[in-house]
C-alpha cells in the first residue's frame, strides 16, 4: 500500500519538476545564444567597415593585417569577399564550399545572415553568419563571413544546466523525503489498525492504539479500540455466563437429586422416578461438560494472547505417550459396542499437552466413534511425528456420516443421529477444539479413507 501511495506522488512530482526545470534550461540557453550573437554582431560591425574602405580605397593589404588581428583577437576565421565574390582577404581555415556559397549569396542581396542555432551541449561547435558591405547606393561591395565559435558558450550553457540538474535532483529528493514522511503519517494509524484486526481475530490482546495520522483515521482509531474492548467483554460475558450458570445449575441439581432419591420407588411411581434419574443423569452430565467447555475455552483464549495458564497453575505441560497406550482403557468400551480398535503401532512422541487434557480429547473421540460409528466398524488411533510436527489421528470405517453431517460436525450441542443415539451433548469435539487452541494446536474435521469419520490433532512445528 505504501508503494501504491508513493509512486503516484513521486511520478507527478517528477513530471512538475521537468515541466519547471525544461523551460529554464531553454532559457538558459536561448539567453546565452543571444549573448553570443549581439556580440559577434557588434564585432561584425568593425569588420564590415574596414572591408567597405579598403574595397573603396582598394587597400586589401592594410584589410588583410586587420583580419589576421581579428583571428588572433577572436580565434574565428573570417573571409572578406568582393562583389564578383572573389576572396579579398581571410584568416583561419575557413574555405569556400556549398554552405559558405550559399551564406554569400543570400547576403549579397543585402539580407544579412546572422542566425545562430541555439547553444547546447551536444550542438556543433561553430556556425557561420555572414554580413553584406554596403557601399554607395545600398549596393551590396562585397560579403564577410564569419564562423562563429560556439564552444565557449556550450561550456557556459553546461555548467548552467549541470547546476539546473542539481537542483532539480535535490527537489526531487526533497519531494521524495516528504513523500515518505507524509505516506508513513497517513499509512501509520493503518498500519496499526491492521496489526490489531489481526491481534483480535487471533484473539489476543491488541496493544494500545495511539490516535494518529488525519482526523479521519484517529476517529476510526478510536471508534475501532471501543468496538474491540466491546466485543472482548462480551466475550467475556458470555464464557463467564456460561460458567456462572453451570455452577449455579450445580446446587438446585444436587438438591433435587436428594429429594428424588428419598422418594419411595414403589408402586405406579416408579418407573416416573427412574424416568426423572436418566434425566437428571443426563442434565448433570451436561452441566458438568458445559463447565469443562467454558474452563477449555478460558485457557484458550489465555494462550491465543500470550498467557498460559497450565504453567501458572503448576500442570504438566507436555506428555510422553504412545497410540496404543491411549487406546488401551477404551478396548473394552469399544468392545462392548461391537468396534474393532486398533492401535497403529509406532515409537512414543512427545506431546505439547498434558496427559490430563490428552486423555479428555481421546476420550471424546473414541466416544463418538462407539456411538456413531455402528456395530462391526474398525476404529484406529495412529500417532506420528515428522519435520512438520505432530499428528494423533482417529478415524473409523462407519457408515453412518453423510456430507451434511460433515458440514455441522464441531457445532456446541449438535449431534449426529439424535433419534438413534439419545445420549450426549453435542459438546465434545467442541471441547476438544477449544482444548487444542490452548495445547497450541488445531483439531480438523475429514471424512477417514476408512470411509468414517477422521479426526486429526495437530500440533505444528514452529
Amino acid at each position: 500500500m505504501r508503494l501504491r501511495v508513493l509512486l503516484p506522488l513521486l511520478v507527478f512530482g517528477l513530471i512538475a519538476v521537468i515541466a519547471v526545470l525544461i523551460p529554464a534550461a531553454q532559457s538558459i540557453a536561448d539567453s546565452r545564444t543571444q549573448q553570443i550573437a549581439l556580440q559577434r554582431t557588434a564585432a561584425l560591425d568593425h569588420v564590415v567597415q574596414r572591408a567597405r574602405t579598403a574595397l573603396v580605397q582598394d587597400d586589401g593589404d592594410g584589410l588583410q593585417g586587420y583580419v589576421e588581428r581579428f583571428h588572433a583577437v577572436y580565434g574565428e576565421s573570417v573571409l572578406v569577399l568582393d562583389a564578383d565574390g572573389d576572396a579579398v582577404a581571410s584568416a583561419g581555415d575557413l574555405l569556400r564550399d556549398a554552405r559558405v556559397d550559399e551564406l554569400v549569396t543570400a547576403a549579397s542581396r543585402a539580407l544579412p545572415q546572422l542566425s545562430l542555432p541555439r547553444v547546447s551541449p551536444w550542438g556543433p561547435s561553430t556556425s557561420l553568419v555572414a554580413v553584406p558591405v554596403i557601399a554607395a547606393g545600398d549596393l551590396s561591395a562585397g560579403v564577410v563571413v564569419l564562423a562563429v565559435d560556439l564552444r565557449d558558450g556550450q561550456a557556459d550553457v553546461s555548467r548552467a544546466w549541470a547546476v539546473i540538474v542539481m537542483v532539480g535532483v535535490l527537489l526531487l529528493s526533497a519531494l521524495m523525503a516528504a513523500s515518505v514522511l507524509w505516506t508513513r503519517w497517513i499509512l501509520r494509524p493503518v498500519r496499526a489498525l491492521d496489526a490489531a484486526v489481526a491481534d483480535v481475530t487471533a484473539h489476543r490482546d491488541p496493544p494500545p492504539l495511539r490516535p494518529s495520522g488525519p482526523p479521519e483515521l484517529r476517529h476510526l482509531s478510536r471508534a475501532f479500540v471501543a468496538m474491540a474492548d466491546e466485543v472482548e467483554t462480551s466475550l467475556e460475558q458470555q464464557r463467564g455466563f456460561v460458567a456462572d450458570a453451570s455452577h449455579q445449575l450445580r446446587t438446585p441439581l444436587a438438591a433435587i437429586r436428594l429429594r428424588v432419591d428419598a422418594l419411595a420407588r414403589d408402586g405406579e411411581t416408579a418407573d416416573d422416578l427412574a424416568a426423572v434419574d436418566d434425566d437428571l443423569d443426563r442434565l448433570e452430565y451436561t452441566v458438568n461438560r458445559m463447565l469443562t467447555l467454558a474452563n477449555a475455552e478460558h485457557r484458550a483464549s489465555a494462550q491465543s494472547q500470550g498467557r498460559d495458564d497450565a504453567r501458572d497453575e503448576g500442570a504438566p505441560r507436555e506428555c510422553t505417550v504412545t497410540a496404543a497406550e491411549l487406546a488401551a482403557r477404551h478396548q473394552d468400551r469399544l468392545r462392548s459396542a461391537g468396534q474393532t480398535l486398533v492401535a497403529v503401532p509406532g515409537a512414543a512422541v512427545t506431546i505439547p499437552c498434558g496427559r490430563a487434557d490428552l486423555d479428555e480429547m481421546v476420550d471424546v473421540l473414541l466416544d463418538n466413534a462407539a456411538k456413531y460409528a455402528g456395530p462391526a466398524a474398525e476404529v484406529r488411533v495412529t500417532l506420528a511425528q515428522d519435520a512438520t510436527g505432530i499428528r494423533l489421528l482417529v478415524e473409523d470405517s462407519g457408515t453412518r456420516l453423510t456430507d451434511r453431517d460433515l458440514a455441522h460436525m464441531g457445532t456446541r450441542f449438535w449431534r449426529a443421529g439424535r433419534e438413534a443415539t439419545p445420549s450426549g451433548t453435542g459438546l465434545g469435539l467442541a471441547i476438544v477444539a477449544q482444548l487444542m487452541r490452548a495445547a497450541g494446536g488445531r483439531l480438523d474435521l475429514a471424512r477417514s479413507a476408512l470411509g468414517g469419520l477422521a479426526a486429526r490433532l495437530v500440533w505444528e512445528r514452529p
